[in-house]
């Protein structure tokens, strides 16, 4: 039974106040139904002293599935240009207990919309773990957030990145990732100022999923591609 981890990230802004971003996101996502709308989560409690205000979701998800909702602080002399000062948005499930399909085709596309993502990805908990070792190496290495605002450390089966990291990671705008990777993989349109990349729709066994990023890579630097 493979575990999976749908990420959702959003750039904090001081100017943008949790109360309205939480209403903005809450009113994209109504449509949804069947617990993903979140209708049972009621209203945020005040952040009081906190940096991070956090909410746990498993109780407003469908049966059986986790998530957490977090806002940061957003005074503008804390907020730093790290993704550890990013809202966040984390969904936990078993393969077993969703419409996979859905999940990716309906629910990821509508929640990068409805929160604002600069980045947002679908994990293989197992191979996401592996990789936090080389994540943090590569971090410490080059002084740089390399899989948060500053890079992309792995693509991913299903992936959403904005404009700014499309041309930070790949110095490529989204409509010439599009060009590059048509043919090459399930979905690669341009989306939300950015563009949301698939290589497939279906879920892929852990042994497979090492070899996406390399394949991806691959096809955006081919410049005969274009």
């Amino acid at each position: 039974m493979a575990m999976h981890k749908l990420e959702f990230r959003h750039r904090a802004y001081h100017g943008d106040s949790i109360e309205t971003r939480h209403m903005r996101f809450i009113k994209e996502i109504a449509t949804l139904g069947n617990g993903w709308d979140l209708k049972e989560l009621g209203e945020l409690p005040d952040i009081g002293s906190e940096l991070v205000l956090s909410v746990a979701l498993d109780s407003s998800l469908p049966p059986g599935i986790k998530g957490r909702l977090s806002y940061q602080y957003r005074h503008e002399g804390y907020l730093e240009n790290n993704a550890q000062y990013d809202d966040t948005l984390f969904i936990e499930f078993s393969s077993e207990r969703v419409d996979f399909l859905d999940v990716v085709k309906r629910l990821f596309p509508s929640y990068v919309k409805a929160f604002g993502c600069y980045r947002a990805t679908l994990h293989n908990w197992a191979l996401t773990r592996r990789d936090w070792p080389k994540v943090l190496d590569a971090c410490e290495a080059t002084g740089k957030d390399v899989n948060g605002r500053d890079g992309i450390y792995r693509i991913n089966s299903v992936n959403y990145f904005d404009d700014a990291l499309c041309r930070l990671e790949f110095n490529l705008t989204p409509s010439q990732i599009v060009e590059r990777l048509r043919g090459g993989v399930e979905i690669a349109s341009e989306f939300e100022n950015g563009i949301l990349l698939i290589y497939t729709s279906h879920e892929v066994a852990e042994s497979d999923l090492e070899g996406i990023d390399n394949e991806v890579r691959r096809l955006l630097s081919d410049s005969q591609a274009v």
